[in-house]
């Protein structure tokens, strides 16, 4: 059997502590990530390409060899309780990576110590470092959700919220705004944005929306809570191209009429398919969908797992079974003249940031990603 953990042709995906930070990011919160330092400048430097434009409370614990070695956490509480005191944030995020988990640390018992003495909310977010993005935006959000959206809020018919939105997946704001304005020319009332060019204040209200659309499978563990104490129906789809966008208004409306979870995107795909769509879940099945439905190709999706990423194994049996392969530039070690490039922040940072097209609507055209020039 082969060991999923060794990358020998691929790169590896944006962790959940990322994840955590980037949906965080604008909240106005402050977010420590207990680790020793090091781990803080793989985030602003590839996995948040807001920190160009503006800045966000992040702070790394410094965690050392002794406090791991006997538990001691008062030097974290400290510096929190000293930063808060300073920075005067809304609330803190308290989330790590891998030494925390080996040690075992109490991420609820340490929020709530610090809570105590600060009076300031603390989300604890017990990430590990070991598992995709996708795992941390997922926690961090429907924590936010627990502790601090209204589930008395009235539903307001015909409104909806996008869950699971961040840069890492979509990468500029162009995208998510063109998101927006793909369901508002339709008659949906957005209500909110979690959490990408939204506030807090606003946010507070998503219960107020009556279905969660989901672009990204991000968005599934809040979108799941809220499910189960507000009976708050979701679709999980992405409007990429013609097809899919009609079809994700289809099941938005279907899951305000009948009040049940709809997946936008087609349920099953062909083995042997000319095109390999690589990427996060929600997306790759989506384009696949599109694919299939716009074009004379046909195509099937293959996406990361949450904990074990892609087996390389299994990718590369893929690839040579595919006529072209889209995924992020970083793959073409591996996919060779097979590539069509769609860059993804959550698989390659910000070195093709500035290449990443306008994808979340009708108006992208499909053949064309597949037509690309010759290589």
């Amino acid at each position: 059997m082969s060991d999923w953990h060794t990358h020998v042709f691929t790169s590896t995906y944006t962790a959940d502590v990322s994840g955590v930070c980037s949906l965080m990011y604008e909240l106005g919160g402050m977010t420590i990530l207990h680790d020793p330092s090091g781990c803080n400048s793989t985030y602003t430097t590839h996995d948040e390409p807001r920190w160009f434009d503006s800045k966000s409370l992040m702070f790394v614990s410094g965690l050392d060899e002794m406090a791991a070695v006997f538990g001691d956490d008062d030097v974290l509480i400290r510096d929190a309780v000293k930063a808060c005191s300073d920075l005067h944030p809304r609330f803190i995020t308290l989330c790590g990576a891998s030494i925390p988990h080996i040690i075992a640390f109490d991420y609820k018992g340490v929020s709530h110590l610090i809570e105590d003495q600060t009076g300031v909310p603390v989300l604890p977010v017990p990430t590990d470092g070991m598992k995709s993005y996708v795992s941390g935006v997922g926690l961090a959000a429907r924590e936010w959700i627990r502790r601090f959206a209204d589930s008395d809020k009235e539903i307001q018919k015909g409104s909806v919220n996008l869950l699971g939105i961040t840069p890492i997946d979509f990468g500029t704001e162009d995208n998510v705004k063109a998101l927006q304005k793909e369901l508002q020319e339709d008659g949906f009332v957005i209500n909110g944005v979690m959490a990408y060019g939204d506030t807090f204040e606003n946010l507070q209200n998503l219960y107020a929306g009556s279905v969660n659309v989901l672009p990204s499978s991000c968005g599934r563990m809040p979108a799941r809570f809220m499910y189960g104490k507000k009976k708050i129906p979701y679709v999980e789809g992405l409007p990429i191209g013609s097809y899919m966008s009609e079809k994700v208004k289809d099941a938005i409306r279907e899951a305000m009429e009948s009040g049940r979870p709809q997946k936008a995107y087609d349920a099953a795909f062909p083995d042997a398919a000319e095109v390999l769509v690589i990427g996060e879940e929600v997306y790759a099945k989506s384009l696949a969908s599109g694919i299939n439905h716009e074009t004379k190709f046909s195509a099937k999706p293959l996406w990361p797992d949450i904990n074990e990423g892609l087996d390389e194994d299994l990718l590369a049996a893929e690839i040579r079974k595919a006529d072209i392969v889209i995924a992020d530039p970083l793959f073409h070690n591996i996919a060779g003249n097979k590539l069509r490039k769609m860059p993804h922040v959550g698989y390659s940072g910000r070195i093709f940031l500035k290449d990443i097209p306008v994808f979340t609507t009708k108006a992208f055209d499909i053949s064309d990603l597949i037509n690309e020039r010759e290589r």
